[in-house]
């Protein structure tokens, strides 16, 4: 039983393929929020399959000791 692959277009020149077949514009950055982003072999352009996620400031703040 074979898997069924994503297919994914771009949105600028239209062109379809499996989403495996891609090259990812991203590998693990520093700031790696899980997104999907490749580029299209047809026009350069890239696909995004899954955005980047926003980082969020760390909240928490240490209060001084008295």
């Amino acid at each position: 039983m074979k898997d069924k692959e994503e297919i994914v277009s771009c949105s600028n020149c239209g062109f379809q393929t499996k989403k495996g077949d891609l090259d990812r514009s991203c590998s693990n950055c520093f700031a790696c929020t899980g997104c999907e982003i490749y580029i299209c072999p047809q026009c350069g352009n890239e696909i995004v399959v899954k955005p980047m996620k926003k980082m969020e400031k760390n909240s928490s703040k240490t209060s001084p000791e008295n």
